[in-house]
């Protein structure tokens, strides 16, 4: 089957599922820009392309609420509902692939593939979104409000892939209202201290259910999760954040 075609259908379901981004990267692109971690399989290292999804803006979150609601079944036996949610259409993207013959591994940024890929780097080199004081891709019309939920490696090769966004250098000239809203002052003109922030959100319930610098952005204002959605993301980043200390310690 025509590797175009497959895209688009893999597309369109992510597209319904609420995962309104959807782009096309060459590994060998990807591979210019990041070091290869060390114990990667053969595959993560010599695929074609690589499918990036995820959502942007806060319509995710309305499709996510009526799922749940027509799958009471799903929502009772299931705690992080984005990261199941997320794995369930990526089931039904690789039975697409399945069908055709095509060769392909799935990779998330959660769980126990989140090194595998530099989703950052993903979102750069793709055009989702420039790099910003909050640590996280700035879209141009989303503001900070993206979210990449995973890539699909695969052996297609496409006609068209996706680039880099260019002239879009929103931080330098914006007052940055990120900086004062901060109340831990995790924020500064040279970036996001992360540590010192996942300090304060670890001992202070502040910042528990909300981000005050992200919702400062500028950026996507119209765009911005909801309260319920946002509590919803910070309960599983700190989660994973105190797991990952335990760990260490």
């Amino acid at each position: 089957m025509n590797s175009d075609y497959l895209f688009e259908k893999i597309e369109a379901l992510f597209n319904e599922s609420g995962f309104n981004i959807v782009s096309k990267v060459k590994t060998n692109d990807y591979h210019k820009n990041v070091t290869q971690r060390e114990g990667l399989d053969e595959f993560l290292q010599c695929g074609k392309s690589i499918i990036l999804i995820g959502f942007a803006g806060n319509e995710f979150w309305d499709i996510l609420r009526t799922f749940l609601r027509n799958n009471p079944d799903f929502k009772q036996s299931r705690i992080d509902w984005i990261d199941d949610y997320t794995q369930l259409i990526f089931k039904s993207a690789a039975e697409i692939l399945e069908e055709s013959g095509v060769s392909y591994e799935i990779i998330f940024p959660f769980g126990t593939t989140a090194l595998d890929l530099d989703f950052m780097e993903l979102g750069r080199i793709s055009g989702v979104g420039v790099d910003s004081l909050l640590g996280i891709l700035l879209h141009p019309e989303y503001g900070p409000w993206v979210s990449l939920r995973g890539a699909i490696h695969t052996d297609l090769v496409f006609s068209a892939f996706d680039s880099p966004l260019k002239n879009f250098t929103p931080c330098p000239p914006c007052p940055k209202p990120c900086i004062t809203a901060c109340p831990a002052k995790t924020i500064s003109n040279r970036g996001w201290n992360w540590e010192a922030c996942m300090d304060y959100r670890l001992s202070s319930e502040t910042c528990e259910n909300n981000c005050a610098s992200r919702r400062a952005c500028p950026y996507g204002k119209e765009h911005q999760y909801t309260e319920e959605q946002l509590a919803h993301h910070h309960k599983f980043v700190l989660k994973s954040v105190k797991q990952c200390r335990t760990k260490k310690t």
